[in-house]
């Protein structure tokens, strides 16, 4: 897969990273975030190679104590 990508501004101010087959990414407040955590996070999990935290999607769970 080609892994680059632009920016583009949408009506309501809000960035998206888009890339070279149209697939939509990351979508951020400002287009500095957008295009940080589109090169440091996104591009990285989607290539296999991420190693930092990752967080589990549908759970409510807080482990350990509080």
């Amino acid at each position: 897969m080609d892994y680059s990508y632009t920016i583009e501004e949408s009506r309501y101010g809000l960035f998206t990273s888009v890339f070279a087959d149209g697939t939509k990414g990351t979508t951020a407040l400002t287009r500095e975030a957008c295009d940080f955590v589109t090169a440091n996070i996104r591009i990285p999990v989607m290539r296999g190679e991420w190693d930092g935290p990752t967080s589990t999607l549908g759970t409510a769970v807080v482990g350990g104590k509080l």
